[in-house]
């Protein structure tokens, strides 16, 4: 997505800034709904796998059949698509209404790595994400943070080349990344931090 550069551009991550999540969710349900026990120790790096559709590597269609290959299960790709969604469990608090207020003198722009399925799902389920100007996304763009490369890209699309205003990021080494590449940066903490900063340096 893109926008022409009107207002100074504040850029925030999405989840953990935007949304709340919990990965320790699909485990739980799991449980709960197949009576399968599971937890985070279990025999399958999600990160590696899930590491090549974040970079737009791969289809959504390598997740389950590999999931129930490393748990022993049996569920089809609409069970794993609910369960991993699931893990989003609502909008961070004060969130929506500090970005309204923004929105008439900033640009939003969202920049996040995440996969597809959970891209089009946070858009579509959340509200929040309606106040978006615009969005850089490490499956669309075959990169995540903390590469340059995907704070570049915000940079050349929406800040004329230039840093934005300001970032917020809930992983301090997408913060420093950030900095070192002379942005101004800040970890998120929550809402009222985060209108504090922007106070602060205006």
């Amino acid at each position: 997505m893109k926008a022409e550069q009107t207002k100074p551009v504040i850029v925030l991550d999405a989840g953990g800034v935007m949304v709340e999540f919990d990965l320790n969710l699909i485990f739980k349900k799991l449980a709960r709904r197949f009576g399968v026990r599971v937890d985070a120790a279990a025999p399958v790096d999600l990160n590696a796998l899930f590491h090549p559709l974040e970079v737009g590597k791969q289809p959504w269609d390598i997740i389950p059949p590999a999931l129930n290959q490393s748990l022993g299960l049996s569920l089809d790709s609409e069970q794993w698509r609910d369960l991993c969604t699931g893990i989003f469990t609502g909008e961070v608090p004060g969130m929506r209404e500090t970005l309204s207020c923004l929105k008439s003198g900033f640009m939003l722009i969202a920049l996040s790595n995440t996969i597809e399925v959970h891209w089009k799902y946070l858009i579509k389920k959340y509200p929040i994400f309606k106040l978006l100007d615009g969005w850089v996304v490490s499956y669309q763009e075959g990169v995540v943070k903390p590469d340059p490369a995907i704070y570049r890209a915000v940079s050349d699309r929406y800040c004329g080349g230039h840093p934005p205003f300001y970032f917020t990021d809930d992983t301090p080494e997408n913060v420093e990344a950030a900095i070192r590449l002379g942005w101004e940066a800040e970890i998120f903490s929550d809402a009222p931090s985060f209108r504090k900063e922007i106070k602060r340096r205006l």
